[in-house]
């Protein structure tokens, strides 16, 4: 079973990110039927391309919630000082032929809806089994509360989160709608989603209700649905 491991090193057996990692979403509106071509023209560039140590770039293909006039997202992450590819890897014209395949594809692209920030937890997680990622854009009264609420729920209930990603992060550049953090967990489908909600809500209220009051007050501002379409490392 590949394992999604979101370029993190492994800090310990709870697999928290040891190095701090930093992210950029751009949304965009992509033409109709040229979902293909765009992962070709990803595939082709990434796979021969190789990106600094902890690199990662994601193709994400939106489903609710998503944004007005936007269809998909790309995704950049990579280690705080270490940005882009490893050098020599390609040239300045390969750079331009890449980028002008892709904006051929691509009807507009919301850079007011592009979002850059920081990952404070992350956990691994196998992107095959659970491809489906939902992800809430709030604001936490206590950061760090919820940050060690989340990692502490994750811990209690390995049967429920096992295979799972599952995050938390900050917002730092042009924030959606006010929203200063993000929290993320994937899953199977939205049918799965929704049973996991309900299965922790039921079957495991205790737990379920000691980290929502060990988290603090959150404000939420947005939830959207996503589906992984493909990650380059």
């Amino acid at each position: 079973m590949r394992k999604l491991l979101l370029i993190i090193f492994l800090a310990s057996s709870t697999n928290l990110i040891a190095q701090q990692m930093g992210f950029q979403v751009v949304y965009i509106d992509a033409e109709e039927n040229s979902q293909d071509n765009i992962t070709d023209i990803l595939d082709e560039f990434y796979k021969n391309n190789k990106l600094k140590t902890n690199g990662a770039v994601a193709l994400e293909r939106l489903w609710l919630g998503r944004p007005k006039g936007t269809t998909h997202r790309i995704a950049f992450l990579w280690e705080l000082g270490n940005r882009g590819f490893e050098e020599g890897e390609i040239t300045q014209d390969e750079n331009r032929a890449f980028w002008s395949s892709l904006i051929n594809r691509i009807d507009s692209w919301a850079w007011d809806k592009s979002y850059a920030g920081r990952f404070l937890n992350f956990i691994e997680g196998d992107v095959e089994k659970y491809p489906y990622v939902q992800i809430w854009d709030i604001k936490p009264e206590n950061p760090q509360s919820f940050k060690d609420a989340q990692m502490d729920l994750v811990k209690s209930l390995p049967e429920v989160f096992e295979d799972r990603f599952v995050g938390f992060g900050t917002y730092d550049v042009n924030r959606p709608d006010g929203a200063t953090h993000w929290v993320l967990v994937s899953g199977k489908d939205l049918d799965d989603h929704l049973k996991f909600v309900n299965d922790l809500q039921t079957k495991h209220s205790k737990t379920f209700n000691k980290y929502i009051e060990d988290r603090g007050n959150v404000e939420l501002v947005h939830n959207f649905t996503f589906e992984n379409l493909r990650f380059y490392k």
